[in-house]
């Protein structure tokens, strides 16, 4: 049987532009188109979802108990077979006692509930690893274009001041000093381009080459469209609503349930056999059909089956360990993120008057060299400072959506950063 994903027909249709070169015009609706890419592309996500459906196909075999049999015995066959020889034929199978049938549809039911919520938060994952991806693709081009524009205004000053060694205005090492920050300059942009393509091939791994490419203001736009939850937000309610908890919960559910079956079954299941044999005839007394029925129960008794159970209390434990340190490290990363987030606002907060001049200054900075009020060095270090300033409020955009992207997956929030609403329905 083969699964498939299911995606609402409007999404699709986003992703049918995308892959037909037309990339959406808004950043939401890339940003989706993104997330719907990697569903449909990913084959990592595929290995998830069949290792899913997976478990929970094994979890199933371990509550079924009917497997029946067939045993056909003859004594003798030809030259060796005696006057008194028999055939038989046995049907039997195991099943559940009372004790285990209700076990048994409790862990059917669990394993069946746990394929869809674990198949749908692997999509959601995915889609937030794309997303995480595609947004440091987005720094990193917006970091390129800050380095490229460094690198052509030192083109303009270092031919501007070449043109004053000429003239003998200036020395020849202040020629070479810039040339210098030139080429330091040139270099910062070789390596940024080679981290720009490193991270288009990793966004292109989970989504396949037809993903929409990042836009230049993109990231200051989300910023926009997004949101930080407040701090009240961050409620046990709400982080048991979250994937990771979701995920965690579904699986010690189905551990547990898995530790009842185990004790219920621990000394074996009841066995029911009929069987029809045939005697033949002896001399004056003819042959004749028999039929008979056997049923074996076990007993609770000896050391395998207190084995057994004493491994279903350790396994039911594990569950409910796994779900309190799923819970504590959610709530770590729910706290870790929300710090993170608050802190990059408070950056952003702090440069933005500031970001907003840097237009005029540049300006004034390259008049002032121009006309040899500033020097090569004044001018150097103001521009240095202009894009560190640049530099500071991308870093500080991707540190806040990255959080917030990260909040909107631990609390399953798509009102905290924009979500693709994704179906895990399958179809067989």
């Amino acid at each position: 049987m083969v699964r498939h994903m299911r995606i609402p027909v409007s999404l699709f249709l986003v992703c049918a532009t995308v892959a037909a070169g037309q990339e959406p015009a808004g950043v939401v609706q890339r940003v989706e188109s993104v997330q719907l890419a990697a569903v449909a592309s990913s084959p990592a996500l595929q290995a998830r979802l069949h290792a899913a459906a997976f478990r929970g196909a094994e979890a199933r075999s371990e509550a079924a108990a009917i497997n029946p049999y067939v045993e056909w015995q003859s004594e003798g066959l030809g030259s060796d077979r005696t006057l008194n020889a028999q055939d038989s034929l046995r049907f039997g199978t195991p099943f559940h006692f009372f004790g285990q049938l209700g076990p048994a549809r409790e862990l059917t039911r669990a394993s069946q509930e746990s394929v869809a919520v674990i198949q749908r938060t692997a999509v959601r994952a995915t889609a937030v690893e794309a997303v995480g991806r595609w947004l440091d693709l987005a720094a990193a081009i917006e970091r390129l274009e800050v380095r490229n524009a460094r690198l052509e205004r030192l083109d303009i000053a270092l031919a501007l001041l070449e043109a004053r060694h000429q003239l003998g205005e200036v020395a020849g090492t202040e020629v070479a000093q810039l040339d210098l920050e030139h080429t330091d300059a040139s270099m910062l942009v070789a390596a940024t381009a080679a981290e720009v393509e490193v991270l288009r091939q990793a966004v292109a791994e989970l989504c396949g080459p037809s993903y929409p490419a990042p836009r230049p203001g993109d990231l200051e736009a989300l910023a926009g469209l997004s949101r930080t939850p407040g701090s009240s937000e961050i409620r046990e309610q709400a982080l048991a609503a979250g994937v990771p908890m979701q995920n965690a919960e579904t699986e010690a559910k189905v551990e547990e349930a898995r530790a009842r079956m185990e004790a219920a079954a621990a000394w074996g299941r009841p066995m029911i056999e009929a069987e029809w044999e045939r005697f033949p005839d002896i001399g004056p007394v003819p042959g004749y059909d028999a039929w008979g029925f056997r049923i074996a129960v076990p007993l609770p008794l000896g050391s395998v089956g207190a084995s057994h159970r004493a491994a279903a209390r350790e396994r039911t434990a594990a569950a409910a360990a796994n779900r309190q340190a799923a819970a504590r490290e959610t709530k770590s990363r729910t706290e870790a993120a929300l710090a993170v987030a608050e802190g990059a606002q408070s950056r952003l907060a702090t440069v933005a008057s500031a970001v907003r001049s840097l237009p005029r200054i540049e300006e004034s900075l390259f008049a002032q060299f121009r006309l040899g009020v500033l020097t090569y060095l004044e001018y150097v270090y103001g521009t240095v400072r202009h894009d560190e300033l640049l530099l500071t409020t991308i870093d500080a955009r991707i540190d806040l959506l990255s959080a917030r992207l990260q909040l909107s997956y631990l609390l399953d929030d798509p009102s905290i950063f924009p979500t693709a609403a994704n179906s895990t329905e399958e179809e067989s």
